[in-house]
């Protein structure tokens, strides 16, 4: 009965690290979508375009804004699963992913204003590894 019930624990640890494992990977994919994102809107600039988004200054609230949804909000994730223990860090991990599957959703709903060949590759992907992240923390969090 012991030698059961140890192998059905490590059984459900090894599925709990596989999760953790594809959160992870989750993560890192948002980030290289948020980088292929920002190169495919800079690509044009290799042909002469002009790829400004407007005159004057940059918006510097904007900037912060993207630089920690591109990178701080990932990073953290990465953290919180890769060493957070506690229910707490399965919460906000679970959390941000949701946020970040509804951002994808959002930013890709512009597609329909500004149509882009380029993005168009790129967004529903990221879309979906979004929420395929978002599913495996909360289904964490229930563990």
């Amino acid at each position: 009965m012991r030698a059961e019930y140890l192998c059905g624990t490590i059984h459900k640890r090894l599925i709990s690290m596989e999760k953790k494992n594809r959160i992870v990977l989750f993560w890192a994919l948002t980030i290289l979508g948020f980088l292929s994102h920002s190169l495919a809107d800079a690509l044009p600039a290799f042909w002469g375009d002009s790829i400004a988004a407007g005159q004057g200054p940059a918006p510097v609230g904007m900037m912060a804004f993207m630089s920690c949804l591109t990178y701080l909000v990932p990073t953290v994730g990465i953290l919180l699963t890769v060493y957070g223990s506690g229910k707490t860090a399965k919460v906000i991990n679970a959390a941000l992913a949701c946020f970040m599957a509804l951002f994808t959703l959002l930013h890709m709903s512009e597609l329909i204003e500004g149509f882009n060949p380029v993005q168009l590759l790129i967004m529903p992907m990221m879309f979906v590894v979004a929420l395929l992240m978002a599913i495996d923390s909360v289904k964490i969090c229930k563990e």
